[in-house]
């Protein structure tokens, strides 16, 4: 696909909302193709259409069951819903281990449904890197929600607040302490607490929930609301929406939605920024180079933060003189 008569034709299909083309495009995105910039320059230049939702927890809360039931809820208003969902990477292939879409098999042939799983790639932040340009990709596709399952690894998943506009956090009954692990990190960045699995109790840990709600200071002014669902069963999902609506209203009237758009871009930006700064730190040194380097310092001749300084340094010095 070099030719530009390729691209234009991969493009046309991609707006008569040929699956097969957004699946392609997605590819290149994950490839980081030198294509897909130049897709994703035609494609997303006005996209702020679709309303991005960050699903996170700790794994076994039944996010991935959650997630099915509220899309079914949502297909069936006639909405059109795209699928991000993180998945731990395989050591030996640098893929995703695919779970989440198997566990969403009940949704995987609906027309109006899109389900992708992408690799973590050993991102620590619960997302990764190009859950921003397939979240694009979808919203220039038409779709009405996306939907950003982290990877759940715990409270780690904050990065999803630099994407997503309303962030569901799953809890379930029985967690114990570790729900106060979360607190300093993951709680915080909860817009809407979900209990689910409800009907093995949920008394005690709403409870709990408000009691730190209440210890927390909130700089947005907005409460998190406590919804309890039962996913297998479909029970509280429609609650669950009323909440999502609710919170997006209040992020459309403050204008923080205008606000949290801006700083996605901003991210992006700094992102874009790193990553061809980490192509070009490849050029600085052969791997021959860094060989050497690697057998100087285990030898004790020389210590590696001396030997990068002086590496960079004269670089960095020209850069502050442009």
């Amino acid at each position: 696909m070099k030719r530009d008569d390729n691209i234009d034709e991969l493009i046309s299909n991609f707006l008569n909302r040929d699956r097969k083309a957004l699946a392609r495009i997605i590819s290149l995105v994950e490839n980081e193709s030198d294509i897909a910039r130049q897709v994703l320059s035609r494609l997303c230049k006005s996209t702020n259409n679709s309303y991005i939702i960050g699903v996170t927890g700790s794994p076994g809360t039944g996010k991935s069951t959650l997630i099915t039931a509220l899309v079914e809820y949502l297909s069936a208003k006639g909405l059109r819903i795209g699928i991000i969902s993180v998945d731990p990477t395989s050591p030996y292939s640098g893929g995703a281990f695919l779970g989440d879409r198997v566990r969403m098999r009940d949704i995987i042939l609906d027309p109006k449904v899109f389900i992708r799983s992408v690799a973590s790639r050993g991102s620590m932040g619960g997302i990764a890197k190009a859950v921003y340009d397939i979240a694009r990709l979808y919203d220039a596709y038409g779709m009405d929600y996306v939907l950003v399952e982290t990877v759940g690894a715990g409270q780690s998943e904050v990065d999803i607040h630099r994407l997503a506009y309303t962030i569901l956090l799953i809890t379930v009954p029985g967690l114990g302490d570790s729900i106060q692990v979360q607190k300093a990190g993951i709680l915080e960045i909860a817009d809407i607490l979900v209990i689910n699995k409800s009907n093995l109790g949920g008394d005690f840990l709403k409870v709990n929930l408000n009691m730190m709600l209440n210890s927390m200071t909130r700089q947005s002014g907005w409460r998190p609301p406590i919804v309890r669902t039962i996913a297998t069963e479909g029970k509280g999902t429609a609650e669950l929406f009323q909440a999502i609506q609710d919170h997006r209203e209040y992020m459309e009237l403050s204008e923080k939605l205008k606000e949290k758009r801006r700083n996605n871009i901003r991210y992006k930006i700094q992102n874009l920024i790193e990553s061809q700064l980490f192509k070009l730190s490849e050029k600085i040194l052969t791997p021959k180079e860094i060989d050497k380097i690697i057998t100087d310092v285990l030898s004790g001749s020389k210590d590696v933060y001396t030997v990068v300084h002086e590496i960079l340094e004269p670089i960095i010095d020209k850069i502050e003189k442009i």
